[in-house]
């Protein structure tokens, strides 16, 4: 069409289908690299069970994590999810890590739910503890424990929350781009044939339930029985106090039970310490936000926990091996669930 001085008007359709095409272009580059920087990263990744948990748990199918457990290496090595579902008849899954307090777990949980609707959710109560979340030390914030369980989750708004409540603002980086940190193994063969033989043939085998192989040395256990008693009180800190609440108010909201269960720990051990100012304090905020609390070292006679067999049901002062952990899950079951052990 011709303007007033007989030019040619240019047509506006072609140009705004030009500038679609490109931001189109664009955007589909932004995904590949992203894809790309994902893929890389999950190839040269450490691999460790922190990260294999996560990756389970995403190749879950809907309803496979009816009772979610959260929690400390305490939860991962107490729950069998195959006594839960031969008790219960639901399936289980232990969405834990090592040393992960209840800010992880409040931030595990509310990723969880994207994916799955547990009945039930069970917060192993040794992640109320002290633990700053690696605040302190010459390189705060930077801890693989951490590290890998934000690593693990993948990106959305629970993982941007989870990086900014747990790291200072100028470690952000260093928590949401983890390629930063392994670029080097490109020359770690064995790196790379890891991961690759778990994401090929491993990911429906892998267990997040990792008991210890071992029953407890007559050694750690006289080490135990020779301990003097340590007055010091345990403290819940603060920033897990706040997210026990949180968890708390997302399960209500949600219609989801909540659980807090302390996994028990060997007997003279706990003489050894100040047990009390712990489980006072958990006990304490359970009752605010009406969560029921279970303290498994309160019940050994009903768990079966005998003074003979304490050294074949623990590897340590509080991590069960295989035969205390079967144990222990019924019990929880039979208390949590009215079920009746077969």
């Amino acid at each position: 069409m011709s303007n007033r001085r007989g030019g040619i008007r240019p047509d506006k359709g072609k140009g705004d289908g030009h500038l679609r095409k490109t931001i189109l272009k664009g955007l589909l580059f932004v995904l590949l690299l992203l894809a790309g920087l994902r893929l890389t990263t999950v190839l040269l990744y450490p691999p460790n069970d922190i990260i294999r948990t996560w990756q389970r748990f995403y190749a879950l199918e809907e309803g496979e994590a009816q009772i979610l457990v959260v929690g400390s290496s305490h939860a991962y090595s107490t729950f069998d999810p195959e006594v839960v579902s031969r008790m219960t008849g639901k399936s289980c899954y232990i969405l834990a890590t090592n040393s992960q307090n209840t800010v992880q777990a409040y931030f595990n949980v509310k990723e969880a739910l994207r994916y799955q609707r547990p009945e039930a959710v069970i917060l192993e109560a040794i992640s109320l503890n002290g633990n700053n979340n690696y605040r302190d030390g010459d390189t705060p914030d930077r801890d693989w424990k951490k590290e890998s369980n934000i690593d693990g989750m993948r990106m959305g708004l629970p993982k941007l929350e989870a990086v900014m409540e747990q790291y200072q603002v100028r470690n952000w980086g260093y928590a949401l781009f983890p390629i930063a940190r392994c670029h080097g193994n490109w020359a770690d063969v064995g790196v790379l044939n890891s991961n690759l033989e778990f994401f090929t043939r491993g990911v429906r085998e892998y267990s997040s339930f990792r008991p210890s192989r071992t029953s407890m040395s007559r050694e750690t256990a006289e080490k135990y029985r020779e301990a003097a008693y340590d007055p010091t009180g345990w403290a819940v800190s603060e920033t897990n106090q706040l997210h026990f609440s949180k968890l708390a108010g997302l399960c209500r909201k949600e219609g989801i039970p909540l659980y807090v269960v302390m996994a028990p720990m060997y007997d003279e051990y706990i003489r050894s310490i100040n047990y009390a100012s712990c489980t006072e304090q958990i006990s304490a905020l359970a009752g605010i936000e009406e969560v029921p609390f279970l303290d498994c070292n309160l019940h050994y006679d009903e768990i079966g926990l005998e003074a003979e067999d304490f050294e074949d049901a623990f590897n340590g002062y509080h991590h069960l091996n295989g035969k205390g952990a079967e144990k222990v899950t019924e019990f929880v079951m039979e208390t949590l669930y009215g079920q009746e052990k077969e």
